[in-house]
């Protein structure tokens, strides 16, 4: 009995070792699913980011910002992966890298799920990102008309799909004003929007440029 109470502290040293151990690895493991995602989400933005480049020449008519963000004042702001302002409109745009590099579909049912099936038949039920959008065009909302003080401007939420290989499926066709498009399909529906129809004019659109840089400037600041 006496040597039993003797190891008992040695005993729960060990099962106390082993547990961080365990731990430590769960810890780790999770970390560097982490790691891949931002990394995956990374490869994504980069893909928007060079569809969007002829939008960025010197002679365009657009203005285009990557990882800005916006709000009614600096404490209230939401991230955007891209912002796109030009005389036909403000576009921001949620970029999703889902299915990685080998794809997949993207099933959405009737009550507007998302799941994905992946090519290796892996399934998982993901965030819509309508949401996230929803918030996006709230933020940018409040910026333009408490920071730049203009208001009834025409705005757009967009949801690319950057990677090539993924696909939507819809069980029922849902209104949405949110369009999903793939990456290829963007240029097209930016240049495309409202009918070609000029509503921003060039002065406008400076002054939105102007607190866009003003507010993120002071960001980075602080």
């Amino acid at each position: 009995m006496q040597t039993l109470l003797m190891l008992s502290p040695i005993f729960l040293v060990f099962l106390a070792a082993v547990y961080f151990i365990w731990a430590f690895k769960i810890r780790s493991q999770k970390l560097a699913r982490q790691k891949e995602i931002i990394k995956a989400g990374d490869k994504g933005e980069y893909k928007v980011q060079s569809i969007l480049s002829p939008l960025e020449k010197p002679n365009s008519r657009y203005k285009v910002y990557h990882n800005v963000k916006l709000g009614p004042d600096a404490l209230h702001t939401n991230e955007y992966d891209s912002v796109v302002i030009g005389p036909n409109g403000i576009f921001h745009i949620e970029t999703k890298n889902y299915g990685g590099e080998r794809g997949g579909i993207i099933d959405v049912d009737s009550r507007g799920n998302w799941i994905l099936h992946k090519k290796n038949g892996y399934s998982k039920l993901i965030n819509n990102p309508a949401g996230q959008v929803d918030s996006h065009e709230y933020r940018l909302k409040g910026f333009l008309n408490r920071v730049v003080g203009v208001r009834n401007l025409p705005t757009q939420g967009i949801i690319v799909l950057s990677c090539d290989k993924i696909s939507m499926r819809y069980n029922k066709k849902t209104n949405s004003d949110i369009p999903v498009l793939s990456r290829h399909e963007l240029l097209n529906y930016i240049h495309n929007y409202n009918r070609g129809n000029l509503v921003l004019y060039p002065r406008t659109i400076k002054k939105i440029c102007k607190n866009i840089e003003e507010m993120n400037r002071m960001a980075k600041a602080n």
